[in-house]
């Protein structure tokens, strides 16, 4: 055992979750959220986009109730006291964050956020906040619908942990599509397989179009990434 109360055990499980999330996918976020089922059983949540107010945005929903979140976004997250805006250095301080932390001090059990948990059958609630070098990037809300276990310290120490590692993760997932985005669409399949290491004749062969050509296009992403060489290139992306 250790501060943060986790086993051995435990630790793999972080670390063998880490690994895994660090792969390439096409949905970065949706993937995580499997990762967080598979490993820890956490098996309700959404993950948000987020800015350094604690602004969401782009929610993907993973196994809650469509409904709920819309009622959500439309009327309740005024009153949720994890709803990131109202505690931006409390996240910074502390990335996982449980209700019940907040409710002690803020006692109001008929708080129109509490008839909404109850109205969908949810009994606890955590925010786990995605911040990477001081930028605040994401969050993950988690919902528990068990009334027999609610989240416990372990779980927040847990996710304190993971944050470091799945804010980098999103991070780079952002800053790759930045990247594509100065990219014509047959200069993003040159640049995806010339990061696999393909030479100039197999990029060609694979897009079907001469080694010339696929000369003038690195050439051109050169000059957008203010390049001289394939090495470079890949050194920067």
């Amino acid at each position: 055992m250790n501060r943060y109360g986790l086993t051995s055990v435990e630790y793999e499980k972080i670390i063998h979750f880490s690994a895994q999330i660090a792969y390439p996918v096409e949905d970065t976020r949706l993937h995580i959220q499997h990762k967080l089922e598979d490993f820890f059983g956490f098996d309700q949540t959404i993950f948000w986009y987020a800015d350094d107010h604690g602004n969401l945005r782009d929610p993907i929903n993973y196994k809650l109730s469509d409904k709920a979140l819309t009622d959500y976004l439309n009327e309740y997250h005024y009153y949720d006291l994890l709803h990131p805006t109202k505690n931006v250095n409390l996240f910074h301080e502390k990335k996982a964050i449980r209700l019940e932390e907040l409710v002690a001090s803020n006692q109001n059990d008929k708080s129109p956020f509490d008839r909404f948990l109850k109205e969908y059958g949810y009994h606890d609630e955590m925010v786990v906040a995605l911040i990477h070098q001081d930028t605040f990037v994401g969050a993950i809300g988690m919902a528990q619908k068990n009334n027999s276990y609610k989240f416990t310290p372990k779980d927040s120490n847990t996710l304190q942990l993971l944050s470091d590692v799945i804010a980098s993760v999103l991070l780079h997932q952002l800053k790759d599509k930045q990247e594509f985005n100065l990219l014509s669409d047959r200069e993003m399949d040159v640049v995806h397989l010339l990061k696999k290491g393909w030479t100039n004749q197999a990029i060609a062969s694979a897009l079907h179009i001469s080694v010339n050509t696929v000369k003038k296009h690195l050439q051109n992403i050169y000059e957008k990434y203010s390049v001289q060489n394939r090495t470079q290139l890949v050194q920067k992306l």
